[in-house]
């Protein structure tokens, strides 16, 4: 041990362990963030999965309006909500390029005017096939009380002035509400099965909980930080195992196991000739 301590200092080794500490350095840094992102991971899960399990309530209890302090996405997402309005069919957009049940089509988006503000209604995915184009079916007139399952806001544009007249490419709440002129609760909702204003349409389907925040799921994440972790230690041990391999190679070419053992006069490389022949002859 000691003679691999001294040879540590020898010039090519310092060099080598300087620079396998700062690659240990940054495989923990990086291990670390991973644990970081694993307890975020695990924590917003199990939010998803209780707002999805939660009893409904009022919008109001759970959206606030935009320009409103907007909660957290973990705090909303998926819980189920009632309202109470009426449909502003003529307001309606076509939500482009969405899929659902494997299904390409366009979500159809349809303001619900409620006395608190409008809330945006997902009624279900538009599909239409390769010979037919019949028009998007109209929701329900009269007033009505739906029960939907909150998504927030998509942050990109909506790109409404780029696309075809009645489409839009996300659904952003304060867009809508610049385009409406009324004040908009701060994410929009999807319509559960059988509700009124789903005829017609493909029901959105409720959400996986086996991984609801999305990405790569918790088990990836733990892997992910035993990986950097060994990283790390394969980093520090790459020094010890470089002097041990060069020194079998110099002992096997009858060479000095390293530069700190090599004789200085030629007594001593003399007597380190006999000895190594005279031990081999006696193994």
């Amino acid at each position: 041990m000691r003679a691999t301590l001294r040879a540590l200092r020898e010039p090519r080794y310092a060099a080598l362990s300087a620079l396998m500490v700062l690659v240990a350095l940054v495989c923990v840094g990086a291990g670390t963030w991973q644990i970081v992102r694993f307890a975020d991971k695990v924590t917003a899960n199990d939010a998803l999965r209780a707002n999805a399990h939660r009893p409904p309530v009022a919008v109001t209890n759970v959206l606030p309006l935009v320009g409103k302090p907007a909660p957290s996405t973990d705090s909303v997402r998926y819980r189920t909500v009632t309202a109470t309005g009426r449909y502003d069919d003529t307001e309606r957009s076509l939500v482009r390029l969405r899929t659902v049940k494997g299904i390409d089509g366009d979500l159809l988006l349809t303001p619900f005017v409620t006395k608190d503000g409008v809330l945006l209604v997902v009624r279900g995915l538009y599909h239409t096939g390769p010979d037919t184009n019949p028009p998007p079916p109209s929701a329900p007139p009269g007033r009505l009380t739906i029960r939907a399952r909150v998504e927030t806001s998509e942050a990109d544009r909506d790109s409404a002035a780029q696309v075809a007249k009645g489409s839009v490419l996300s659904i952003n709440a304060p867009a809508q509400a610049a385009h409406l002129h009324a004040a908009v609760f701060d994410g929009y909702v999807e319509l559960l099965p059988h509700q009124p204003g789903t005829d017609g349409l493909i029901a959105i389907p409720a959400p996986s909980l086996s991984n609801p925040a999305g990405g790569a799921v918790e088990p990836q994440h733990f892997a992910y930080i035993i990986q950097w972790y060994l990283f790390a230690v394969l980093a520090l041990a790459a020094p010890f195992a470089m002097i041990r391999a060069d020194r079998r190679e110099r002992v096997a070419s009858g060479a000095p196991a390293t530069q700190a053992e090599t004789p200085r006069t030629d007594a001593e490389r003399r007597a380190a000739k006999l000895a190594d022949r005279y031990g081999r002859a006696s193994r």
